[in-house]
């Protein structure tokens, strides 16, 4: 056989290959059939059996007992304890039809050559070279931030929306928008606007990591839960680079474009750090070591101890005479915080206490989701670019218009996918006959336990996240991927730009301000499927 029948396919052009169901589907069994030929598709699936494991931690024990397939570490797995109040360990465990996993992989090839189509990597290469330029402050005081200051009155993302203007100009097109991203440079190069959080149930699997580094965005390498032992999480780290090395997407593709693309994936890859020097500076070696050059310290509690943390960090960078890294920081709470933080060498600011998918500590704290405020507060006042965690992927374009540079996913991307924790394997609703995965909160009981963070009498202190599930979804519009996830989560951003016409982020963090205004209940109700 010679040696031109073992070439890759060619890829389409870009907006043939986002719009023509058959010369897209094609492509992708070509691309396969390929794999199929150098081996490499025989290695995803064996990964992916690898990284379906189902198990349950014992409260007597205190240790994690294997009850079906092989342990899947360093990933989390499909994990239940006895601190889960859905009693998953009750459940079945059942793996994915076949017809479905093809489906998916399918779908998952697709979306990674689409987020990494040369066009696209183009722009990220224009944007990789461009300055970061944070969103301007306006002259005049907004006039909801200005209210909500004089009557104390908390703004929550949810109470904000946009007017549509641009009528004055050519309409902005989707597929231009998507083709350039849309991109930020954020730290040092150009990234999607969405980062996957710390949170283990959702990114706490290899697959899961990975495939949101080659969709160019930042990913965590959580802290909690197992990861609380420095070493696995190390070796998390090592089989990340692993998948991003063998990704199908490297095929047929330059060298100089294999090696542009590896840099910028691993760079996307996040090692998640406690906001406690001394225990962060052992992470840090340990990841450094084996290649991470982005960090993320993360305290969602007030305190010095995240800036005394960066301190250390960046002394101790100084000294080793390391090569640059990337430390994001979070969560916080002021401004004074953020500016000690920018000068001490933060790569960027998160920002978001409650609020998400499963925390509950808004709630028992008594503390308001009032982080719009915040952000305008930062507005113009710092150089950094700033990141939203808490809600705000259900509130793209305002959160972006506000001020915000990258928004943190987690339910919304990777819940009861194929990638996240338990590969192929989920449990069944006995009642329902469904599946679905676990969902904890990153402070839930499930999640401290499994970071050995138990009381006496098994009781587990300061609770702040829930445990709950995720169903699986899919058809012929949906596939239980990640990567399909994010791509119609990117359509939101892209459609704020759109009705804001507008050509980049930068500009809707300028223009859209201007069309961001408080809304009633009764509009939001008006705003939803009715």
């Amino acid at each position: 056989m010679s040696n031109s029948s073992f070439a890759p396919p060619r890829l389409p052009a870009f907006e043939d290959f986002l719009k023509d169901q058959i010369l897209a589907e094609e492509y992708v069994s070509n691309k396969i059939s390929y794999l199929r030929k150098k081996s490499s598709w025989s290695w995803l699936l064996k990964e992916y059996e690898r990284e379906s494991q189902a198990s349950y931690l014992d409260s007597e024990k205190k240790r994690q007992v294997i009850t079906q397939y092989n342990e899947s570490y360093p990933s989390q797995g499909l994990i239940s304890t006895c601190y889960d109040a859905h009693g998953y360990q009750n459940c079945e465990v059942e793996r994915v039809a076949d017809g479905l996993l093809e489906q998916t992989l399918h779908a998952w090839v697709y979306y990674l050559e689409l987020f990494n189509h040369p066009d696209r990597v183009e722009a990220l290469r224009r944007i990789s070279k461009s300055t970061f330029v944070p969103p301007a402050r306006p002259r005049k005081a907004h006039p909801v931030f200005e209210a909500a200051r004089k009557n104390r009155h908390a703004i929550a993302i949810s109470e904000l929306a946009l007017t549509v203007q641009g009528s004055d100009k050519v309409r902005t097109k989707r597929t231009e928008r998507f083709k350039n991203g849309p991109f930020v440079k954020i730290g040092r190069q150009a990234r999607s606007i969405f980062f996957g959080s710390a949170n283990p149930d959702i990114w706490g699997s290899v697959p899961a990591v990975a495939s949101m580094a080659q969709a160019h965005c930042l990913a965590g390498i959580p802290r909690d839960g197992f990861f609380t032992d420095p070493y696995r999480q190390v070796d998390f780290a090592v089989k990340v680079f692993e998948w991003l090395e063998k990704s199908p997407v490297l095929e047929g593709r330059t060298a100089a474009d294999v090696k542009f693309l590896l840099d910028n994936w691993r760079h996307n890859v996040v090692g998640v750090l406690e906001a406690q020097p001394e225990k962060a500076l052992k992470r840090v070696q340990l990841l450094y070591e084996v290649g991470v050059r982005t960090f993320r310290i993360y305290s969602p509690e007030p305190g010095t101890g995240a800036l005394v943390t960066l301190k250390k960090i960046r002394e101790y960078q100084k000294k080793a005479k390391w090569e640059p890294v990337e430390i994001f920081v979070g969560q916080i709470v002021d401004l004074a915080q953020a500016r000690a933080l920018e000068r001490a060498g933060a790569t960027g600011l998160y920002i978001g206490i409650g609020g998400g998918g499963r925390c509950i500590t808004g709630k028992r704290s008594g503390v308001a989701i009032d982080w719009p405020s915040l952000v305008w507060e930062l507005r113009g006042k710092t150089k950094l670019p700033l990141i939203i965690e808490g809600g705000a992927s259900d509130y793209i374009p305002q959160t972006l218009a506000l001020g915000a540079s990258g928004i943190g996913v987690t339910r919304s991307v990777g819940g009861a996918t194929i990638e996240s924790p338990g590969g192929l394997l989920y449990f069944k609703d006995p009642h329902k006959q469904r599946l679905f995965k676990p969902y904890r909160g990153e402070a839930s009981a499930g999640m401290k336990f499994m970071g050995g963070r138990s009381g006496p009498f098994g009781i587990i202190p300061y609770v702040e996240g829930e445990a709950t599930i995720t169903w699986i979804e899919y058809g012929r519009d949906n596939t239980p991927t990640i990567l399909q996830k994010l791509y119609l989560l990117m359509g939101d951003a892209v459609l704020g730009m759109v009705f804001q016409n507008v050509s980049s982020i930068r500009e809707l963090q300028q223009i859209g301000l201007t069309s961001l205004q408080k809304v009633t209940p009764a509009e939001l109700d008006l705003r939803l499927p009715h």
